[in-house]
């Protein structure tokens, strides 16, 4: 009862901050500045696990630069809003985000040339860090910039949590067959197939409360993808825990283990909503960049 009830308070706090920062946007930048916040917890986490001995100007490089990322991107969109490429300015936030990484990695390839303890699988790691947490989360940030992008930004993160949630029960009552025994192995094919149908589900009700969605194909297609995306990232979360023999990624968040454990499958559905939307939205019945 005790663990329930830390864990139900810990996901009323952190479903309100994440709301909040949504509904708030770039007003004084809250939205960017809280993914800062998360990539800066989520880089500490992957790198401690990863590389526990890595160089630590090398980990603030990667934190750093995947910090960045959120920023520059919100910023080159807010600048760029009134240019009518891919709509309202998501090209300039891509095109910032591509010289952010180019200098950033750069930045990394510097410090590796002309430190002698810095290997090069760390200079790796720190990279790959970098982006895996900061281009998802720079998404979710241009998705919030989109035409109703409020309202995607809200049905992306309740349609994760409805998939986690569905394909919980779903899987302790019906599950069976495994997807990845050596790496999750909860997880099962009757929790997915629960997963993708509670994603959908919001998809298709959410619109009629907003009045603001995609066509039943649309919210089909948006729900299925938001599954598999999720479950993807929830699984290569899973196997960087494996491989460094860790049950959590941290103790960040009472009840639910580390940040990466909280955003594993936001981080992948981010990503590949991002590029949905951008380029199918008006197909899917909802506004494109």
């Amino acid at each position: 009862m005790n663990t329930f009830v830390t864990r139900a308070l810990t996901s009323l706090v952190y479903g309100a901050v994440v709301f909040g920062s949504i509904v708030a946007g770039n007003m004084f930048f809250i939205l960017p500045l809280f993914c800062c916040v998360l990539c800066m917890l989520g880089c500490r986490e992957y790198y401690r696990i990863t590389s526990p001995h890595m160089n630590k100007i090398l980990q603030v490089i990667g934190t750093v630069m995947g910090m960045s990322l959120p920023l520059i991107a919100a910023a080159a969109q807010i600048h760029h809003k009134q240019i009518p490429v891919i709509g309202t300015g998501g090209l300039a936030g891509l095109i910032a985000l591509f010289y952010a990484i180019v200098v950033g990695t750069f930045v990394i390839m510097v410090w590796s040339a002309f430190t002698p303890t810095s290997s090069v699988k760390d200079s790796a790691l720190a990279l790959f860090g970098a982006l895996y947490l900061g281009i998802p989360l720079a998404s979710l940030v241009l998705i919030r910039e989109m035409e109703h992008g409020i309202v995607l930004s809200l049905m992306i993160v309740v349609s994760v949590w409805a998939a986690d949630i569905f394909a919980y029960l779903g899987g302790s009552l019906f599950g069976r067959y495994r997807i990845a025994p050596t790496i999750s192995p909860k997880k099962t094919w009757e929790g997915f197939a629960a997963g993708t149908l509670g994603a959908i589900a919001v998809w298709a009700i959410l619109p009629l409360v907003f009045e603001v969605g995609p066509t039943v194909l649309g919210s089909i297609v948006i729900g299925v993808l938001v599954s598999v995306a999720a479950l993807v990232g929830d699984l290569y979360e899973s196997r960087i825990k494996r491989e460094a023999g860790v049950k959590d990624s941290g103790t960040m968040l009472p009840g639910h283990g580390g940040i990466l454990d909280r955003i594993d499958s936001m981080l992948a559905v981010s990503l590949v909503l991002f590029i949905l939307l951008s380029v199918l939205g008006t197909f899917l019945g909802v506004i494109q960049l």
